[in-house]
C-alpha cells in the first residue's frame, strides 16, 4: 500500500495534487489551479487521524504519547484514509519527550524533511504545534499536548492557513487568530478556507469542527478533552 503526505507550504488553501498528495498552495502560484480538497475529504482525514491518535493514547497494549503531531505526520492512502506516522521506537523505550524553548526553536528550523517529495525546500512551523506549556515553559510532553497539536492540524484543514499566521494576527499563531474571530462573532468566511465557502450546506458541520479544534487548543491542558472524546465528537459530524 502506498502512502502520500499532507504537505505544508506558504498557505492559501488545501489542495489535492494529481498523485493524491494534499498540500497548502501559494496564493497566485501556478499550483493554485489544483482542485481544492472538498469538505468530505477534510472531515474524513480529521476523523481517521483522531481515531489513530486515540488508539495510541488509550487502546493499545500500553498508553503512549506521540510527541510530534503535525500535518506532515499524517499519511494518506489513495482513498484519503489517514495514518499517523512519526511514532518512533525510541519514544516507546524512553517515554514522553521533554522540550525546552530552545529545543523547540531548533525543531522549527529543521523541518525540511519532506522537501524532496515536492522537489523544493519548504519550512513547517513546528514550534506552533507545541502546546504552550511545552513551547513557552519547557514542560513535559503529555497526551494533552498531543491533543493541542491535533487541534492545530484541524484548524489548518479548515482554514487553509499554516499554524503560524503571524502576519495577520499580531505575531500570534493560528489558534489565536481563529479564537479571536469566533469571540468577535466574525463571519465564517473570515476564517474558513475560501475553497470551502461554496459548500455552504456544510456550514453547521464546519462550525462544529472548529469548536472541537478550539476545545483541543485550550491554554489550560486540564480543559482539553481526551483524544477518545475528540474522536467521538468528530465521528458525530456527518457528511451531508
Amino acid at each position: 500500500m502506498g502512502f502520500t503526505m499532507i504537505i505544508l507550504n506558504t498557505s492559501s488553501m488545501v489542495t489535492q495534487t494529481p498523485d493524491n498528495r494534499v498540500r497548502f498552495t501559494i496564493k497566485g502560484s501556478p499550483s493554485s489551479s489544483l482542485s481544492p480538497l472538498p469538505w468530505s475529504a477534510r472531515l474524513k482525514i480529521a476523523q481517521g487521524a483522531a481515531r489513530g491518535l486515540a488508539y495510541i493514547h488509550e487502546f493499545g497494549a500500553r498508553k503512549y504519547v506521540h510527541g510530534n503531531i503535525k500535518s506532515t505526520k499524517i499519511l494518506l492512502d489513495d482513498d484519503f484514509e489517514p495514518y499517523i506516522s512519526g511514532f518512533g521506537l525510541s519514544r516507546l523505550g524512553q517515554g514522553a519527550p521533554k522540550f525546552t524553548p530552545t529545543s523547540s526553536k531548533k525543531l522549527s528550523s529543521n523541518q525540511n524533511m519532506i522537501s524532496s517529495i515536492m522537489g523544493s525546500s519548504i519550512s513547517s512551523p513546528s514550534a506552533m504545534y507545541l502546546a504552550p506549556e511545552v513551547r513557552e515553559f519547557g514542560g513535559k510532553y503529555t497526551q494533552k499536548c498531543d491533543v493541542y497539536s491535533f487541534g492545530i492540524v484541524i484548524l489548518e484543514l479548515l482554514s487553509g492557513r499554516l499554524a503560524d499566521v503571524v502576519s495577520e494576527n499580531d505575531g500570534k499563531g493560528l489558534e489565536c487568530f481563529v479564537r479571536k474571530a469566533f469571540q468577535e462573532e466574525r463571519p465564517l468566511t473570515d476564517v474558513i478556507d475560501p475553497a470551502l465557502v461554496p459548500e455552504i450546506y456544510a456550514k453547521k458541520q464546519v462550525v462544529s469542527m472548529f469548536h472541537i479544534a478550539l476545545n483541543c487548543t485550550e491554554l489550560d491542558p486540564e480543559l482539553r478533552p481526551r483524544m477518545r472524546m475528540v474522536s467521538e465528537c468528530l465521528d458525530r459530524i456527518k457528511y451531508q
